[in-house]
Formats: C-alpha cells, sequence, structure tokens
C-alpha cells in the first residue's frame, strides 16, 4: 500500500512540475490567439484586476465639544483613607 501511495504523490507531482513547465513557455504567434486559449484564460482567472473606485473621503462636522469646568472632591472621607487597626495577635 505504501508503494502504491509514494507512486500516486510522485505522479502528482511530476504532472503539476510539468503543468507549470508548459503553462510558463507556451506562447502565441497573434495577439488574437490568446483570448481562446484555455491555458491563459485558466491563468488570468486566478488573479483577479484591481478594481479601485474609491470615492475621495468627506469631512463633515458631526458636532461640537462643549467644556465644563469639573470641581474635584479635595477633602476625602476617612473611610476613603484606608487606614485599619494593626492585625490582632
Amino acid at each position: 500500500m505504501r508503494v502504491w501511495v509514494r507512486s500516486v504523490a510522485w505522479l502528482c507531482l511530476s504532472l503539476m512540475l510539468w503543468t507549470v513547465a508548459a503553462e510558463s513557455t507556451h506562447s502565441h504567434p497573434s495577439q488574437s490567439d490568446k483570448a481562446t486559449c484555455a491555458v491563459c484564460l485558466a491563468a488570468h482567472t486566478a488573479s483577479p484586476a484591481a478594481n479601485s473606485a474609491d470615492a475621495a473621503p468627506a469631512f463633515a462636522t458631526l458636532g461640537v465639544v462643549h467644556e465644563e469646568a469639573i470641581a474635584a472632591n479635595v477633602r476625602p472621607e476617612f473611610s476613603d483613607l484606608g487606614i485599619r487597626g494593626p492585625p490582632v495577635l
């Protein structure tokens, strides 16, 4: 069973390498032949064309920030100090 799996893996690898070699080296005598070539169509469908239809950003004021004076509590309460007595032995 291992020999069969290994031979199938080598067959798939060799088919992939032959396909890569054929795809990268084939050429067309005229530009009109490229439109009907199955290899060219398959190669160009994997990489879609860049479509850039970005609009210019629109800047608008959404609101105005109103600052208010905040008075802090200057005198803390006794319980806020966290003071406790010594531990009982």
